[in-house]
């Protein structure tokens, strides 16, 4: 079983696909701490507005959400570590502090930002089962595998950045930035 990796710079949407867009995806897209990576920012920018330009659905979960904020958070941690001259903690340094406060603030706007554009599944690890969901855990990570099988029952297409989803042998439609 081949994977169908498809080049996102010449990837045209069109209404009737369905979308689901990794965190890293959402991080370029929404997450100014990134600021890195410039190209890819605007390459993931560019198809999210073609995308909406078809009204093309995007799809979204809880799992993403989580990722999205944690990773959020410790990108900021990173930066406040770098600033100190002393060793930090995550918890006992930075949780809880007005910096803390403010990337907090700044994360529900940005979810809520997301939200307007994704449409939230509740598919859950009962739904789509458990063992299909660990079948690929050799290979790539939990979240991934839960997205994968996700995609298989949703028959969405997977928007990410990640080579992960490459690993494994699945048959859904990959739309990455190739190099």
């Amino acid at each position: 079983m081949e994977n169908k990796v498809l080049n996102i710079a010449e990837y045209n949407p069109v209404s009737s696909d369905l979308f689901f867009f990794d965190n890293n995806v959402w991080m370029f897209l929404f997450c100014p701490l990134g600021e890195h990576q410039y190209h890819k920012q605007q390459l993931y920018s560019r198809f999210l507005q073609e995308v909406l330009a078809v009204n093309a659905p995007i799809f979204i979960n809880d799992l993403v959400l989580s990722e999205f904020s944690n990773t959020y958070f410790r990108l900021d941690f990173h930066q406040f570590a770098l600033q100190q001259n002393r060793p930090v903690v995550y918890k006992k340094n930075y949780v809880g502090t007005s910096r803390y406060q403010r990337i907090a603030s700044d994360i529900r706007h940005a979810i809520d930002d997301i939200l307007q554009i994704a449409r939230h599944s509740d598919q859950s690890i009962n739904t789509l089962g458990l063992t299909n969901v660990l079948s690929n855990i050799e290979h790539i990570d939990f979240n991934d595998s839960f997205y994968i099988e996700q995609a298989k029952a949703g028959n969405w297409k997977i928007v990410t950045d990640d080579r992960d989803f490459q690993k494994v042998a699945h048959q859904i439609p990959i739309i990455t930035k190739m190099d």
